[in-house]
């Protein structure tokens, strides 16, 4: 399974650094889409853009993992990745 990270170079700082670096940027306390996200898939995405940092192309903002392969890495209920993934 592969994720693409939506807007992925709006949240990537540094490309050309290893390891890359994410941008966590402060208007996403004003974003309305991530604010009616569930606190879960709040949670998660931060998590999957680390993830996406990983890729061999870090600029690709893929993440080229299974479900059970996230949630194993990031030690979260694999319920909980499928349903924050769909959301």
């Amino acid at each position: 399974m592969t994720l693409r990270i939506k807007n992925w170079d709006h949240y990537q700082s540094y490309k050309d650094r290893k390891p890359p670096w994410i941008r966590l940027h402060r208007s996403l306390i004003d974003n309305p889409d991530f604010q009616k996200m569930s606190a879960d898939s709040r949670a998660l995405l931060p998590m999957l853009w680390l993830l996406a940092c990983e890729d061999k192309d870090p600029v690709s903002g893929l993440v080229r993992m299974s479900h059970e392969d996230i949630a194993w890495r990031l030690r979260i209920d694999i319920g909980i990745i499928k349903k924050s993934i769909e959301e």
